[in-house]
């Protein structure tokens, strides 16, 4: 006996819905902490799962919403090296 599931039809272009996009702010931690959370374990996690089951209770997200969770540590800068001018805007007008 074997049990066969079918996915659903994708849908058009026009039909599909955009999802909602929540940044939380968890501010920062130790390395131990962070290595925890992409094990999906520890205070960190806890946190995120309260932050959805709040968002959830709000109406925010819906109850099956899929979450996935980034985990992005910032790389220490050589500020000694380097200016402080982090404007990535490369448009100034040099070339009169």
């Amino acid at each position: 006996m074997s049990a066969t599931t079918e996915a659903p039809a994708p849908k058009a272009a026009d039909e599909v819905e955009k999802g909602v996009v929540c940044v939380i702010d968890l501010g920062e931690h130790s390395r131990r902490r962070v290595r925890r959370l992409r094990r999906g374990e520890g205070r960190l996690m806890e946190k995120v799962e309260d932050a959805i089951a709040a968002l959830q209770e709000n109406g925010v997200l819906e109850e099956n919403a899929q979450t996935v969770v980034v985990v992005v540590r910032q790389e220490p800068s050589l500020s000694l090296f380097s200016d402080d001018d982090d404007d990535d805007d490369d448009d100034d007008e040099d070339d009169d």
